[in-house]
């Protein structure tokens, strides 16, 4: 084989190539906040649910759309995957994710309807529990 020396500019130029591409492949993390603005729509929404506001079906609505976009940006790749990489274990189900909104749902049957303290609290618990069960399955991941 021949010899090709090359020098040291061009050595650092390849290998700063090879750590931009590393840093790129790299899966990009969900900032805190983004699953704080989450959990605390999911709160309003059902403290609105219970003290009766018409349009709360509105915030649902948006609320499903913002989770479908967050899905859609965290699948995103930025390259495709090799089949020579390490076969990886799927990650485990987040059952207490799977679990929230039952859990969630069951104050709004024991509050009584147009209470705007019961909404309140109800909310304000809900708006908790969610913002932790998306930044712990975040974390676990």
């Amino acid at each position: 084989m021949a010899n090709n020396p090359i020098s040291q500019e061009e050595a650092r130029a390849a290998l700063a190539q090879i750590d931009g591409i590393e840093h790129e492949t790299q899966r990009k993390h969900i900032p805190t906040w983004v699953y704080a603005i989450l959990g605390t729509s999911v709160g309003i929404m059902f403290a609105g649910t219970i003290i009766g506001w018409k349009y709360w079906w509105v915030l649902f609505v948006l609320i499903v759309i913002a989770c479908i976009a967050l899905a859609i940006w965290d699948n995103k790749r930025n390259v495709r995957p090799s089949m020579k990489q390490p076969i990886q274990e799927d990650p485990k189900t987040n059952w207490a994710a799977a679990l929230a909104p039952f859990l969630a749902m069951s104050p709004i049957w024991f509050v009584p309807e147009g209470s705007v303290v019961g909404g309140v609290i109800v909310g304000v618990v809900v708006a908790i529990v969610f913002t932790a069960v998306m930044v712990y399955g975040e974390k676990r991941r």
